[in-house]
């Protein structure tokens, strides 16, 4: 990679950074509003309480993770950037194209579909899991 190309892609993870930092984690609401009730009268709104909070909490795992991903690439772009842009497995270069979508990206196209092989296929009917 040109120090062009690595000054963009810096740039790039800065901003997206800024930008999950800004939008900060989701609010988590607990399941008892007033402390003198035991749990929730409503059923349906137990059931929706906890959906919502198991949702945040996943929002919040994923941008977590998303986070140390792009400050693990800040850190490889200042240690050693001549690294930076080449798949950690096969060692050959990502696709430019690749890490304009994540500039975090780690292993080219054809090894992350190694590490993932489902990800990307499609049912081809409603009892292909049998």
């Amino acid at each position: 990679m040109t120090t062009q190309q690595i000054a963009s892609l810096r740039e790039a993870l800065q901003r997206l950074r800024a930008e999950l930092l800004a939008e900060g984690p989701a609010k988590i609401e607990p399941n008892r509003k007033d402390p003198t009730t035991v749990g929730i009268a409503d059923e349906d709104e137990q059931a929706l309480s906890e959906m919502l909070q198991t949702l945040a909490s996943q929002r919040n795992r994923q941008q977590a993770e998303l986070l140390q991903k792009i400050d693990r690439a800040l850190h490889k772009i200042d240690s050693s950037p001549e690294e930076m842009g080449l798949c950690e497995e096969c060692e050959e270069e990502i696709s430019e194209r690749r890490l304009s979508v994540q500039p975090y990206a780690t292993l080219c196209a054809e090894c992350q579909q190694q590490h993932d092989p489902r990800r990307g296929q499609v049912r081809r009917s409603l009892t292909d899991y049998k």
